[in-house]
């Protein structure tokens, strides 16, 4: 307390008062009653002091009358603790006045405001104390809490002074290098040196933290163990208060696992991930180096576009999951036949491509590509069940069929859609003419997309006849569709295409439609059992299909007993997923099921009892040479037996003579189609026939042809 002085200890409870004025005039103003009165003269001039029991005993006296004869001499406004005690002692007095040097006065001392002065100065120094210790408390607790962070912390710390001498580290350090504490102390970071990193390296290192304070980046150092691993490391330095280094703080991970796991992402963006094949990303790489070498040394290479043959039907009736099983055995018979230097990719889906490097005789590549085909179409046990599956190889050759990867890949794939058209199960070399053919082909489907559209597409109208009396009983009806010059296009080009693309369905519908919209006009030419029937491709078999079949009956108020679906022998033995729902519903709402093509595909009898059947059709296949051929006279008169002990109805497709419909009518087929008995014809036309009351005379087959057209 010695540094407190008189201004420091000035009385709050004083009043200023002139010489003239009275006690008993300022007593009762309601103001806190003063110890002390300062006494001016009229002038201003500080008089005195005047206690303020002396003030009381005589209210009614003027201020000037009161003071003491001889005023104590004044305190500076410096004067110290022990002086003001000395005086008000010395004085025998109360307060003292404080005038500074100039006689201005600027307040009263007193005992009082001494102590109270003192008491409230001790009750700032022990706040101020307390704030401290609790200050000092938060400060030790972020220590130990830095501490703990230090030393739990997963990253490695290691701090150095500026001459690179290790003065700390945490356990993250220890554990990642192997050095202990006491073997790391005082040394320098050269202990960690893998010797990866020559001296421009540490030279760029040491420059960033000149200019820049910090340094970041991939390190390779050594552990006490001797390996070399790869770590993430952030040195800053740590200024002191003029800004000059003191210490250098480096943070550092391991990123031996960062590293794996980059790997494995490299693996995954250039791996296919079900076959472990390389995938298009990397293959088409790996196609560009191989052209550059081939272009440098003026060798040659081939290229195998490979797809799996009706795949997609193998995963529509099988399921994805032994979809995915048949692609990683074909992956590894792929592997297995060709050269540790050849790749082999998976593409996507279901088609994949082999690199062959320094191959240039033709023989050679039809050997490997017979290799493939060979090992792929080996029978593959997979759950108990045997499959069969086969491929396509389309193969194109550099320089010759494409100067960059993408026109090779290109040509290759055309050539595999030449062998899929050759029958599939074969190979097949690029040619020049099949650019044209791709060409065409995407041109059709372009245009197939704009007729569908655009309703370019019409129906054709084939009779049925009942054989036994020549009358019409029904029709089947046929796509059929002109490109915008007039030109008819075969449905033996764009059928495909259409399941290529994936318009069949909406094909499908579209016939659907039409057929009930002219159907209903017929309901009052044709007898009561009059059917129409429309073919429909395996691929529009689907589990939401027969409802959107439904659904159009609805809406137009076509009776469902008056519609038959044609699919062939070979979709129903598929057991495609969805097939057996898809004729059941239909079934039930009274649409019969005619199996096309009978005996052509693998007859299965046991289909024919589960399934809701009503008729099967005759290839024409086997009509064509009723006349000449016994066998297939045999096979039309069995085809026909075994129907009827069935209860089902047969009906002979691509007739053309009268000779095989008598054939036919003696070995009791019900009904036929073909040639000899009409062309399919505009829907006007048969809507003629019919009104001539449907009757086809069995005499005059060349006039009733010249009729018809």
């Amino acid at each position: 307390m010695s540094d407190l002085r008189a201004k420091d200890c000035l009385c709050v409870r004083y009043t200023r008062v002139d010489a003239f004025q009275r006690y008993r005039d300022i007593a009762g103003d309601g103001t806190d009653s003063a110890k002390v009165f300062a006494v001016f003269s009229e002038d201003g001039v500080f008089m005195g002091l005047v206690e303020e029991r002396q003030a009381a005993l005589f209210p009614g006296r003027i201020f000037a009358d009161l003071l003491i004869r001889r005023q104590p001499a004044p305190l500076p406004p410096d004067a110290d603790l022990e002086t003001i005690l000395q005086r008000l002692g010395e004085e025998r007095v109360d307060s003292l006045p404080v005038i500074d040097e100039d006689g201005r006065f600027i307040g009263a001392v007193s005992m009082l405001s001494v102590f109270t002065t003192l008491g409230m100065r001790e009750q700032a120094l022990r706040e101020e104390r307390e704030k401290l210790i609790t200050q000092l408390q938060c400060e030790l607790e972020n220590r130990q809490v830095a501490a703990s962070v230090f030393d739990a912390t997963s990253e490695g710390i290691m701090v150095t002074d500026t001459n690179n001498h290790i003065l700390l580290v945490n356990r993250a350090f220890t554990r990642t290098t192997g050095f202990s504490e006491q073997e790391a102390i005082g040394k320098t970071p050269e202990l960690l040196k893998s010797g990866r990193h020559g001296h421009e390296f540490y030279q760029a290192m040491r420059r960033a933290l000149e200019e820049k304070g910090a340094w970041e980046g991939e390190i390779w150092n050594r552990r006490k163990s001797g390996d070399i691993y790869p770590e993430w490391l952030h040195i800053n330095v740590i200024p002191d208060e003029s800004g000059k280094v003191r210490y250098y703080a480096g943070v550092f991970s391991d990123i031996t696992q960062h590293q794996e796991l980059r790997a494995k992402l490299l693996h995954l963006a250039y791996y296919d991930v079900l076959t472990d094949l390389p995938n298009r990303q990397l293959f088409m790489d790996r196609l560009e180096q191989a052209i550059a070498h081939a272009r440098r040394s003026g060798s040659e290479f081939s290229l195998l576009f490979i797809d799996l043959d009706r795949f997609k039907d193998i995963n529509d009736t099988l399921g994805h999951r032994f979809g995915d099983q048949i692609l990683v055995h074909a992956a590894k018979r792929l592997k297995n036949v060709v050269r540790e230097s050849d790749t082999v990719a998976r593409l996507g889906g279901d088609e994949f491509t082999v690199l062959l490097p320094d191959t240039s005789r033709p023989e050679d590549i039809a050997e490997t590509a017979e290799k493939i085909l060979a090992a792929l179409s080996a029978p593959l046990a997979l759950e108990g069940k045997t499959l069969f599956i086969a491929a396509s190889i389309g193969v194109s050759r550099y320089p010759g069929d494409g100067a960059d990867g993408e026109s090779l890949l290109m040509n290759a794939d055309a050539a595999m859609y030449r062998a899929k058209e050759s029958g599939r199960g074969v190979f097949h070399f690029y040619s020049a003419a099949m650019n044209s053919q791709l060409n065409r082909r995407l041109e059709i489907s372009n245009a197939l997309h704009h007729a569908l559209a655009a309703d370019q597409l019409w129906l054709a109208w084939q009779p049925q006849v009942s054989l036994p009396d020549g009358r019409i009983i029904g029709a089947e009806v046929l796509a059929r569709w002109e490109d915008p010059g007039g030109t008819p296009i075969p449905p033996s080009v764009f059928i495909p295409i259409a399941e290529e693309t994936g318009l069949i369905g909406a094909i499908g519908e579209w016939a659907i439609r039409s057929l009930c919209r002219h159907g209903m006009e017929l309901t009052c030419h044709a007898c009561s059992n009059f059917r129409l029937a429309v073919n429909f491709s395996p691929l529009q078999v689907k589990p939401s299909m027969h409802q959107a079949i439904l659904d159009i009956l609805a809406e137009s108020s076509f009776d469902p007993r008056r519609l038959e679906v044609e699919l062939t022998e070979t979709a129903l033995s598929t057991g495609r997923d969805g097939m057996l729902k898809f004729l059941m519903t239909l079934g039930e709402a009274g649409v019969e099921v005619s199996v096309d093509d009978f005996g052509t595909g693998c007859s299965n009898l046991a289909n024919l009892k589960l399934l809701p059947v009503h008729k099967l059709k005759i290839d024409q296949s086997f009509v064509c040479d009723l006349a000449t051929d016994p066998n297939d006279r045999q096979i039309a008169a069995a085809v026909i037996s075994m129907a009827h002990a069935l209860g089902l109805k047969v009906i002979a497709e691509g007739v053309e003579t009268a000779e095989q419909a008598a054939i036919l009518t003696e070995l009791g087929c019900d009904m036929a189609q073909g040639y000899y008995f009409s062309r399919p014809v505009p829907f006007d036309t048969l809507k003629q026939l019919l009104n001539d009351n449907g009757v086809l005379p069995s005499d005059t087959p060349t006039g009733r042809a010249a009729r018809l057209a």
